[in-house]
């Protein structure tokens, strides 16, 4: 159980920096130039970051009055939050590439 454990962390380790990737490389590329790049952009800006103020406002009322969250457990879930944010970002980047 623990190996499968493991796998699934580089799996989402790899997936971030894959994210992390795509995102970079159409923000400092040419496409991000033009006006499809922009309107793709801020369609995507304007779904994912509404999303983090929501997440960390469900984390911390989880922890006020769910269950007490240690401190390196609330490390852990806003590294998911941010990271999974960017996946997240990514994919409707690649969405809106295609779709445009």
């Amino acid at each position: 159980m623990e190996m499968l454990l493991a796998i699934l962390r580089i799996t989402y380790v790899l997936i971030f920096f894959i994210a992390v990737f795509i995102s970079l490389k159409f923000e400092m590329g040419e496409e991000n130039k033009d006006e499809r790049g922009k309107s793709i952009s801020n369609k995507s800006y304007g779904i994912v970051f509404p999303l983090m103020p929501l997440g960390w406002f469900l984390i911390e009322l989880y922890g006020q009055f769910i269950s007490s969250l240690d401190y390196y457990t609330y490390k852990l879930v806003i590294w998911f939050l941010i990271s999974g944010l960017m996946i997240l970002h990514a994919i409707i980047i690649t969405g809106l590439k295609r779709k445009y």
